[in-house]
């Protein structure tokens, strides 16, 4: 087991855990994801220590004994066991994980000149819309046309790297499902290809 004795806070692991992350939002490999997976679960343990006064002042003995051991065990009807002022930390570390575990396993290819320059538009133009904080009608509308159609959401995450950079890290979901960004960037441009060709 890995210890992160460096790392402070639950802010501090879920940071450390976007560094294993690929831009295009895909693993570079499997040991990536259960490194990131691993600091997830620090963040959880972390919440855990935290949570001590609570648990004393406030549980049963059976409560204590039923908080769960680690954050892949955790469900909805344990939240009642933490003190309420965990419960974002905590949704936010289950809702990752569930992120983590489907994302794509992608060994780095060499970079292809085209798609790399869509990649680049696609996160400057979600940054700016982000910084800007636009409407949610406005935003819908050039998620739209940035991607030609295709019913694409964005969830955004502020990261900052060992180096004290913070930018905004994206998640992309196609029809609700979390999708790399080249898959989807290769789905609108099919898309196009053949509005082009009918």
């Amino acid at each position: 087991m890995t210890y992160y004795t460096g790392l402070k806070t639950v802010q501090d692991h879920i940071n450390s855990a976007f560094e294993y992350i690929s831009e295009d939002s895909t693993f570079g490999a499997k040991a990536h994801q259960k490194e990131a997976q691993s600091l997830l679960s620090a963040a959880y343990r972390r919440i855990r220590e935290d949570n001590i006064e609570f648990t004393r002042g406030t549980l049963s003995i059976d409560d204590r004994w039923s908080i769960p051991h680690d954050l892949f065990q955790l469900r909805e009807k344990h939240m009642r066991l933490f003190d309420k002022k965990f419960h974002g930390d905590l949704n936010r570390l289950v809702s990752l994980r569930n992120d983590f575990k489907v994302m794509s396993i992608v060994k780095p290819q060499p970079k292809n000149s085209e798609v790399e320059k869509k990649q680049k538009q696609v996160i400057e133009t979600v940054t700016d819309m982000i910084k800007r904080r636009t409407a949610q009608y406005h935003e819908a509308v050039e998620l739209g046309r940035l991607f030609g159609g295709l019913p694409v959401s964005v969830t955004p995450h502020l990261v900052t790297n060992e180096y004290n950079t913070t930018f905004t890290r994206c998640f992309y979901y196609l029809n609700g499902k979390f999708t790399s960004l080249a898959v989807i960037l290769t789905s609108a441009s099919k898309l196009e290809e053949e509005k082009v060709g009918a």
